[in-house]
């Protein structure tokens, strides 16, 4: 599939504001499954620098920097990828013991899988759900991956956030509502409960287009990949009920939520801030 995403953001500040340096994570992330044909992204005001790195876990970013006082920031992203639908059960688990939970790594898995498996945030409450998630299907992997999808979908009453960080697990879990990201940090927390290595991602969700729709109105998506012994970084989405086969257009994946965020910064001044966004995604 080739989709051309048209993504603007407009902050609006109801006095002159000195803007910090504001770090985007608004690239789409390359894979063997994804390629980006074309990316531009336009700021005003303009930027006196645009530096774009790598971060640490291989995410791009880019940083700006201001310097005169502005009452407005406006960004857009206008970019064309191709993403590769596949069969996402595809993979024979091995060692083959992975087939059934706890999941147990190697020793060298572990090192480099440790920042996936923090505890942060699973409860009691939290850790009772997972087992009793696992319990019904036979602390199978597979399975229990399916069933905590299927118990977030069915049991949760979505609801859009724009900004803010994500509820913590154990809120989502109890008010039994939340946006995609609080979803994410709930599906992590019930897989990190069992020994699954887990990360946040945020990006697009394209869905199956109508013919004579081509052009549809989207927000942010997050959703999460979970580290399968045999099969790597497998996606999970529970607010659409899916497992990522070529639907999802990743910007950035993190052990930390708040380390991607789309857009971070801050300002200087008196001023109150608003903000606009427009995601638009043309499936070719």
């Amino acid at each position: 599939m080739i989709a051309k995403i048209h993504h603007s953001l407009q902050y609006q500040y109801s006095e002159p504001v000195t803007l910090d340096p504001h770090i985007l994570y608004l690239h789409p992330r390359k894979s063997s499954l994804l390629t980006v044909q074309s990316f531009e992204l336009s700021i005003e005001p303009t930027p006196v620098q645009i530096s774009k790195n790598l971060d640490p876990e291989g995410n791009i970013q880019n940083i700006l920097f201001f310097k005169e006082p502005t009452n407005f920031l406006n960004i857009r992203v206008q970019a064309q990828v191709e993403t590769t639908e596949f069969n996402p059960f595809d993979f024979v688990y091995f060692p083959f013991e992975s087939k059934r939970l706890p999941m147990r790594y190697s020793d060298s898995y572990l090192k480099t899988l440790s920042p996936y498996l923090g505890l942060e945030g699973v409860t009691s409450v939290v850790e009772q759900t997972a087992r009793q998630l696992a319990s019904q299907v036979r602390y199978e992997t597979s399975e229990f991956l399916m069933q905590i999808n299927e118990f977030i979908y069915k049991n949760f009453a979505y609801e859009i956030r724009e900004e803010g960080a994500p509820n913590t697990p154990e809120y989502t879990l109890l008010n039994r509502k939340g946006s995609c990201r609080d979803y994410a940090v709930l599906f992590s927390a019930l897989c990190r409960t069992m020994g699954l290595a887990t990360r946040f991602v945020s990006g697009y969700y394209t869905g199956a287009a109508p013919v004579d729709v081509p052009n549809q109105t989207h927000h942010l998506h997050a959703w999460v990949e979970v580290f399968l012994p045999g099969g790597g970084w497998r996606g999970y989405d529970p607010t659409q009920h899916e497992v990522v086969s070529g639907n999802h257009i990743p910007l950035a994946a993190s052990c930390l939520p708040e380390e991607i965020t789309p857009v971070y910064g801050t300002y200087r001044g008196m001023a109150v801030s608003t903000l606009t966004t427009e995601v638009f995604i043309e499936r070719i």
